[in-house]
This record gives structure tokens, sequence and C-alpha cells, in this order.
């Protein structure tokens, strides 16, 4: 045998066949073929489509503008019920995102479970469309009319924003999403249909890209109101959670003239140690290197915030569980004190012992 042989021989028949081609074997169903593209082509589409949404939702820098943009909000509602402005809070990334991630998780729960319920359809979609058949009644009826159902869930969403209560107020933006994504799909269903013609490459991804970005939306509009609701129910019960805020006393070597309802001064130490003590106050934030206090006596018609420095060599914090307790005694208060004001409690109750007559058996 020559080498020319072994190149011009055509392959051995497979075993089990005679090489010959078969007699009255059927021919392949073009539909089946028709039925493999679309299969493919949708699968194609839904991979395309789950990558754009993955890429926006797990995207570190939007969940992080997202928990920013839910703290700021939270606290821009805070701020006003105070009577001040947020930006004398001086709050950094790191403070908002704190704030909020406890919150802000919620969202992308929602987000996965409305994941699941869309894989869950796809897959008993596509599965009895590969036991019955692309004919299938079942299968035809939500391929074809599956688009009027995301429509509705969009519709409900506009509904509920117009309902006005805080929890329809929260759901609208992402019900509405949802509508969009359902269309979406829908679109796909009915693309393989028999004789239904696909969209072109550049038109799908201009089809996938508007519809993450609408989805971004909406997530940030749901994460905006829930902050809105939450800023706003947290400000309303703001003035009956006052005395469950952390105590605090402030020892200053310098007069610091806090005044404010509820908050009492007074002066200890000689002379040349003269210290005013400021108690009455009570923890709202610690943020940027300050602490922000408010009075016992704060109410929203009438109410102070005293912002001080957090790390000063000549003003001592001291944060205590109750602030109407004492430690030791009560100080003498500055606008009694004279010459002889920088006894101690202990100083006074020695010389109130001394001063005391005996009385005589």
């Amino acid at each position: 045998m020559t080498e020319a042989d072994e190149v011009t021989r055509p392959p051995a028949p497979a075993a089990g066949s005679t090489g010959r081609p078969e007699i009255g074997g059927s021919k392949p169903d073009p539909r089946d073929e028709h039925v493999d593209d679309d299969s493919d082509s949708a699968d194609a589409m839904r991979g395309g489509l789950v990558k754009a949404l993955l890429a926006v939702l797990v995207n570190v820098g939007v969940l992080t503008a997202m928990l920013v943009y839910f703290g700021w909000i939270r606290s821009e509602r805070m701020a006003g019920m105070l009577g001040i402005d947020e930006a004398i809070l001086g709050m950094t990334v790191d403070d908002y995102v704190r704030r909020s991630v406890r919150s802000v998780v919620l969202i992308p729960v929602i987000a996965a479970v409305g994941g699941l319920a869309w894989v869950a359809l796809d897959h008993w979609w596509r599965t009895r469309r590969r036991r019955n058949g692309a004919s299938d009644r079942l299968v035809v009826f939500v391929a074809r009319w599956l688009w009027l159902g995301a429509i509705a869930l969009f519709a409900a969403g506009a509904a509920l924003w117009i309902v006005g209560y805080a929890a329809t107020y929260i759901a609208a933006p992402l019900v509405c999403s949802g509508g969009v994504l359902l269309l979406l799909y829908a679109l796909s269903l009915r693309a393989q249909l028999p004789g239904a013609v696909g969209l072109a490459p550049l038109t799908d991804g201009v089809l996938r890209g508007s519809v993450a970005v609408l989805v971004a939306i909406g997530l940030f509009w749901t994460a905006t109101n829930f902050a809105t609701v939450e800023g706003t129910e947290l400000a309303q019960e703001f003035p009956r959670t006052v005395g469950t805020l952390p105590g605090v006393e402030v020892d200053s070597a310098q007069p610091l003239d806090i005044v404010a309802p509820g908050v009492e001064a007074s002066c200890f130490g000689g002379a040349d140690g003269m210290r005013y003590r400021y108690s009455g106050l009570r923890l709202l934030e610690s943020t940027g290197g300050k602490y922000f206090l408010i009075s016992d006596g704060w109410t929203p018609d009438y109410g102070v915030v005293v912002v001080l420095p957090a790390d000063v060599d000549d003003i001592r914090y001291t944060f205590v569980r109750d602030v109407a307790g004492d430690r030791g005694g009560d100080w003498p208060s500055c606008e009694t004190s004279d010459g002889s004001e920088g006894d101690s409690p202990a100083d006074h109750e020695s010389s109130a012992e001394e001063e005391t007559p005996e009385v005589a058996p």
C-alpha cells in the first residue's frame, strides 16, 4: 500500500454500520432543528441577561453607593428632626455604611427571592417544552401572553405608589422593576414561537443594557424610599427615646457655657485648678472626631444640640447609665460658689461635721 493510498482512503464506517445509506430511514424533522436553534438562542439571551444583572447587582461599587445613599437619606431625615443640617454631623462613608447595612440587606434578599421564582418558572417552561414539544398549548400560551402579566405587574407597582402606605411606598419601585424584567423574559419566550423573528444582536444588547439600567434605578429608588420611611419613623420616635440614650457628664478646665433645658453646671477645685462640670446631657452621635450631645429636656419645640471635640486634653467625658445619679455628692453651683468654691463634696461634708455643736448629755 502506497502513501497515496493511505491519504485518499475514505474513513472506515462506524461499528454496526454497513457503510451504505439506509433505505427507507426517517429524515430529520426540520422543526426539531428549529426548536434546537431557538433553544440555543434563548439560552444565550438568558445567559447574557443574567450576566448583565449580576454585573449590576454584585458590583461592589454599586452596592457601596446604595449603602452610602441609604445612610445619607436616613441621617438627613434625622437631622431635620433635630433642627440641624446633616452636613454638620460630618459623617464619613464608613459612618453611612455602618448605619445602613442592616436595613439595606432586606432589598437584595427580596430581589434574590424574585430571581429564584424566575428560575423556577423558566425551568418548568423549558422542561414542559422539551417533554411535550414546542406545539404544546400551555407552552405556547405562556410564551405568547406572558407579556400581559409583565405589564400587569408593572401596573400593580404603579398602583402601590398611589396607595400611599409606608410598605407600598417602599415596594412600588421594586415591583415595577420586577415587571420590567418579566417583560424582557416574556419577549425572549415569544421569540421562540414557530415563525417568530428574534432581535438582532445589536438590538438585543441595547435592550438588555437598558433593562439593567432600569433595574438599577429601581433598586436605588427602593432604597431611597426605604431610607425615607425609616428616617421618618426614627425621627417620630426620637422624643420618646431621649431617656434611653447614654448619659454624659462633661468636666472641663474652661467654662463651656452649655445652656440647654435640663443641663446643670457646677464647679469644683481651687483657684489654680478650677474645673467645670456639666450634667444632664445625652450622647446623640459620635462621628468626625466630635460628640453630638442633647439635653434631658430636649423637645421638638425647643431642643439644643451641643457639639464638643472628642479628643481634647482639658475636657473629660464620663458616660453613665443614669445621669440623675451622682459620683459621691453634688458639686456646688458655679453661680453660688464663693472664694472657697474649690472644696469637694467630701470636704463640704467634713467641714459640716466639724461645725456641728456637741449636745451635752
